[in-house]
């Protein structure tokens, strides 16, 4: 037993997603969330200034004496997490890993299209721990700059799905049966995309793969929680902002947020 937290950081909102995922999965467990909405997006940023950024998120973590981090974050994951994993002594679970394995054993053609941030596709993160599990799956990886911002501004529902569309033209001239959402922002746009992309592709959310990881961690490690719950919210930017997001992804009206 264990009534410590679990952390989970992200670059802006995106990490919402993935920390859905993980309290629908393990509701009896306490969470505290940071997102770094003052230096988002970090799909642009140097290997250097990924890890900088990320190192301070953990900082911020370990001082809510959290029981494991969650790299809500793809490129986080891609850039930083190798590194950081030698620095706390706690168990770090990311979001490509869980990815990758979803989506080998969801394409039934071996063709996997990755949509995720500048970082992350030079990285070539995806591709290699899609290949590791199955080299025969041919990956595409797309650079898609636009979407992560658009997520965090939400703005009107038109403005979305003209965005959205253009970022995605390339995605018509591959095949592909499998696309993965390789940024954590992008389910909050899932709508649209599968709009664009339509019914027949399946969609990968690695945060349902990851919510299970988690999971399968706290049995393994006896960590599981039986105090009572609280979930906290923190952001580096706009706490208005952010909590309006919050609030509506996370179907929560009297959720708060903090500034740090």
């Amino acid at each position: 037993m264990d009534n410590r937290p679990i952390g989970v950081l992200d670059s802006g909102s995106g990490g919402l997603t993935v920390l859905k995922k993980v309290i629908e999965k393990i509701p009896t467990e306490s969470t505290v969330f940071i997102g770094d909405q003052a230096n988002m997006p970090y799909g642009d940023k140097s290997r250097d200034e990924i890890i900088s950024l990320t190192r301070d998120s953990v900082k911020f973590l370990l001082s809510k004496d959290v029981k494991l981090i969650i790299f809500g974050c793809n490129t986080a994951t891609a850039a930083a997490m190798s590194v950081i994993q030698k620095e706390v002594p706690m168990q770090i679970i990311g979001v490509i890993q869980s990815g990758a394995l979803a989506a080998a054993r969801t394409t039934a053609t071996a063709k996997v299209a990755v949509i995720a941030t500048h970082a992350t596709v030079e990285s070539h993160s995806y591709l290699k721990e899609i290949k590791f599990r199955n080299n025969d799956i041919e990956v595409k990886e797309f650079s898609e700059p636009a979407l992560a911002p658009l997520a965090e501004e939400d703005p009107a529902e038109d403005i979305k799905q003209q965005v959205v569309a253009e970022s995605l033209v390339p995605l018509k001239n591959i095949d592909y049966d499998t696309l993965v959402l390789g940024c954590t922002h992008y389910p909050l746009l899932q709508k649209e995309i599968t709009e664009v992309v339509g019914k027949d592709k399946k969609i990968v959310d690695p945060a349902d793969q990851v919510a299970q990881y988690t999971y399968n961690v706290l049995k393994r490690d006896r960590l599981f929680s039986q105090g009572p719950v609280k979930h906290e919210y923190y952001t580096t930017g706009d706490a208005a902002h952010f909590e309006k997001l919050a609030r509506d992804w996370m179907n929560d009206k009297t959720l708060k947020v903090k500034h740090v």
